[in-house]
């Protein structure tokens, strides 16, 4: 009866630790952060009048919580349309623009995932 016990405990204990692997590998993937994969225009990138700032995130989004504001070099916001977020995957997001004139932009972003874990940035680009 000693053997079988002994030989239980080291099982038990292996077992436990594959679960335990297993769940936090579930939970890393269940909270992951939705981060850009693809900014268009791209950034520090010297583009003609740009119709549409794009973002394709790694995440699906929260649309609610989630957008792209767009300002000028001296900080003024330069887009008078909200930001959408793709209804079919959720993972793209839009600002659609009025034609810009020349100089650097600054775009803004805050994407929230479905999960609620709330990431944001910033980057700029140049418009010739």
């Amino acid at each position: 009866m000693t053997l079988s016990l002994s030989l239980r405990t080291p099982l038990r204990w292996l077992a436990a630790c594959g679960l335990s692997l297993a769940t936090l590998a579930l939970a890393s993937n269940a909270f992951a952060h939705a981060t850009p994969t693809s900014r268009d225009p791209a950034p520090n990138a010297e583009v003609a009048a740009p119709s549409a700032v794009t973002i394709h995130f790694s995440e699906p989004l929260e649309p609610a919580f989630s957008k792209i504001a767009l300002v000028d070099a001296s900080g003024k916001p330069a887009a008078s349309a909200a930001s959408q977020v793709d209804a079919q995957d959720k993972k793209t997001m839009q600002l659609e623009l009025q034609p810009l004139a020349a100089g650097r932009y600054t775009v803004q972003w805050t994407a929230v995932a479905e999960d609620g874990h709330r990431t944001k940035g910033t980057y700029a680009f140049t418009v010739k």
